[in-house]
């Protein structure tokens, strides 16, 4: 090889050093209809768990999940979020009942049916309910208001018993919309646990300890951020894995080459 070639070669050679990260990424080609892989077969046989064992997750595994909550993308890279750890069972029952008493309390308030039509009672838990609504309407979604109801009767469990649970708060200074961002992290701390051999499981009706000033300080929330949910985590109990959750088929707008086309 000539100099001015191999000049050529290693100038050629130290462009493509500059533009390229120094570990090129690893893309895998699949065809149509090939086998899910590792990560996909992950996602698709996570369950919400809802009863756990007893036995208490240790610590250093629990930390493990939380590196991977703070890894996940943000707008901005704000990182709008810090965490609680909760692994005291006393304090778990004590936050259980509190949570249980508030869905007794607007389960009783918002039942308008139980009073006689025309009565004073029956107008004003009619009135509350409009109020409630406008308040917390995603609350009034059958699915929740259903699981207010099923807690206030005892047949159901805010936190299902888990021996820890993790609270990320949501800092409300965070760029764009930071609930997003928790969304992700939480989705992260799902995932992690799923990879370990742990079950979890979204509580959202956790975000009644936000409306308490005793719990906020005994969870340590101070302004700006806020408890908006909560991840149940443990050992899981029975083979909840096994069981088939249906998930609906979404309707997906397709635009490519001019196009719009409807994909299902």
């Amino acid at each position: 090889m000539s100099d001015i070639a191999k000049d050529r070669v290693d100038a050629n050679d130290a462009e493509e050093t500059e533009q390229q990260p120094r570990r090129a990424v690893k893309t895998t080609e699949i065809e149509e209809g090939d086998p899910w892989n590792t990560i996909e077969a992950a996602f698709l046989k996570r369950r919400s768990i809802r009863r756990f064992k007893k036995k208490q997750v240790p610590a250093h595994m629990i930390r493990r999940i939380l590196e991977i909550g703070r890894f996940a993308p943000s707008q901005g890279n704000c990182q709008p979020w810090k965490y609680v750890v909760v692994r005291d069972r006393e304090t778990i029952t004590e936050m259980e009942n509190f949570c249980a008493d508030m869905c007794r309390k607007i389960s009783g308030a918002l039942d308008y049916t139980a009073y006689k039509k025309g009565t004073f009672a029956r107008w004003r838990s009619e009135t509350f309910l409009k109020l409630f609504a406008k308040w917390r309407p995603s609350n009034m979604h059958p699915v929740p208001f259903g699981a207010v109801n099923l807690i206030a009767n005892d047949r159901f469990k805010v936190f299902h018993h888990p021996p820890t649970i993790i609270i990320p708060l949501m800092d409300t200074r965070g760029i764009g919309h930071p609930e997003i961002d928790l969304g992700i992290v939480g989705t992260n701390i799902v995932m992690a646990a799923h990879s370990l051999g742990l079950g979890t499981c979204w509580v959202g009706l956790a975000s009644f300890l936000n409306d308490s000033a005793e719990w906020r300080e005994r969870l340590g929330v101070e302004e700006p951020y806020q408890l908006i949910e909560a991840i149940s985590v443990g050992y899981v109990l029975g083979k909840p894995m096994q069981n088939t959750v249906a998930r609906e088929t979404h309707e997906t707008l397709w635009i490519e080459d001019g196009e719009k086309n409807l994909i299902y």
